[in-house]
């Protein structure tokens, strides 16, 4: 005869049998809850952009690069008239070609100077940014003597989180307040300077000094591009190339402009605090969700309107963010479809939006620190990036920060 299982009555009847079962409800109500505030303060940690299109969620951070990316983009009513929209809209991958080529990349800004009607009345900065815009493949520079380029990671040197700085030939002094401070050497990091060519425009000729630098500190990566500010998205390109080349593996890039202050220490902890799905498609700053164009002809971030029309996308502040290196090659695949545009971080915004990936936005970023405060230690207690601080305020903040005494 088949046995016959208990019946809830008779469980209830066994103070033993109730006794356990009241243990293992208790052990599940638990459980859940313990579940339920991790998420909870993880959500309120990482609050994302209100006014973007849903992305990939936390579990699912896989990029993806559909054949249309119009729609993913934000084209989804009528078709502006401004060159960059009716170009994206067209689709296609930008051509090929180095910069010493006549044709291929060069023939691109000429077609643009001729659609755009309004092209010579553009600053001459983002007229020049625009003939050249599709040029990408710049060769390295090198002294006169031919050498001077860092070395790869090696396979037993893998950095788990890589500083890139981005500087310009003439900014020693910030550069030399980043090695000293949060650029100092420390397990598992890596320090790399991004620059264009030292010998200028219209100034004076630094090959001399920068090479000396190299040599001195092998921490340069250097292309024989003119390094104005327009051309800071060459930079991000031409830094994603060499990471899929020379380091492969590295977990995390921190971009940053020279003038940033990092508490190292603090951002590491923070990163290897991520959950493994997060840390995927990882595009950590200070986020802007809400910004416009800005049409003042003479202001530093002027766009025509017969350039681009619309929304920025949520993108971090070019001051710092953080990317997971695994979506270098990516973003890569993602630039040469992506319409160029001259502000680097928008850009850079634009190219995560076209892989369905957002931005996070964390508040221990801040890209717009005040001229006129002071850089007290104690208001860094919370924060892991400040820019922009003075090459002076960054060294006394970090023997400050270093110093065993302070409270």
């Amino acid at each position: 005869a088949p046995v016959a299982t208990p019946s809830l009555g008779w469980v209830m009847r066994c103070p033993k049998c109730l006794l356990c079962l009241s243990a293992l409800l208790t052990l599940l109500g638990l459980k859940v809850y313990i579940e339920w505030t991790s998420e909870s303060r993880l959500s309120k940690a990482y609050q994302g952009p209100q006014d973007t299109r849903p992305g990939p969620t936390p579990a699912s951070p896989e990029p993806t690069l559909p054949a249309n990316l119009s729609a993913r983009l934000g084209h989804t009513g009528p078709l502006p008239s401004a060159y960059w929209n009716q170009q994206q809209w067209r689709g296609g991958s930008l051509p090929g070609g180095d910069s010493a080529e006549a044709g291929g990349c060069q023939a691109w800004g000429a077609a643009a100077a001729a659609e755009i009607p309004d092209f010579k009345s553009y600053p001459k900065s983002l007229r020049r940014f625009l003939l050249s815009a599709a040029c990408r493949s710049f060769p390295p520079w090198r002294p006169g003597s031919g050498s001077g380029q860092v070395a790869s990671c090696s396979g037993t040197d893998v950095p788990y989180l890589l500083l890139a700085v981005k500087s310009e030939p003439g900014r020693f002094a910030e550069r030399q307040a980043v090695r000293e401070t949060w650029g100092g050497p420390a397990p598992g990091v890596r320090l790399l300077f991004l620059l264009g060519s030292p010998e200028g425009e219209g100034g004076p000729d630094l090959s001399s000094l920068v090479a000396w630098e190299n040599h001195r500190y092998s921490d340069l990566l250097l292309w024989d591009f003119l390094d104005v500010p327009f051309n800071r998205t060459l930079k991000d390109l031409l830094l994603l190339a060499w990471l899929g080349e020379h380091c492969p593996g590295v977990s995390f890039v921190l971009q940053a402009s020279d003038d940033a202050f990092v508490r190292t220490p603090a951002l590491l902890e923070h990163l290897r605090g991520l959950p493994p799905s997060w840390a995927q498609g990882l595009y950590l700053g200070e986020v802007f969700t809400q910004a416009k164009p800005l049409r003042k002809p003479r202001g530093p971030f002027y766009v025509p309107q017969s350039f681009f029309k619309g929304h920025y996308p949520a993108y971090a502040s070019g001051g710092g963010y953080v990317i997971a290196g695994r979506l270098a090659p990516w973003l890569l695949q993602a630039a040469a479809r992506v319409a160029p545009f001259p502000f680097d971080d928008v850009y850079t915004g634009l190219c995560f939006r076209a892989l369905g990936l957002a931005p996070r936005d964390h508040k221990g970023f801040r890209t717009a620190w005040p001229a006129d405060q002071t850089a007290d230690p104690c208001t860094f207690r919370d924060l892991l990036l400040v820019q922009p601080l003075s090459p002076q305020n960054s060294i006394r903040l970090w023997k400050q920060l270093q110093d065993p005494q302070f409270q």
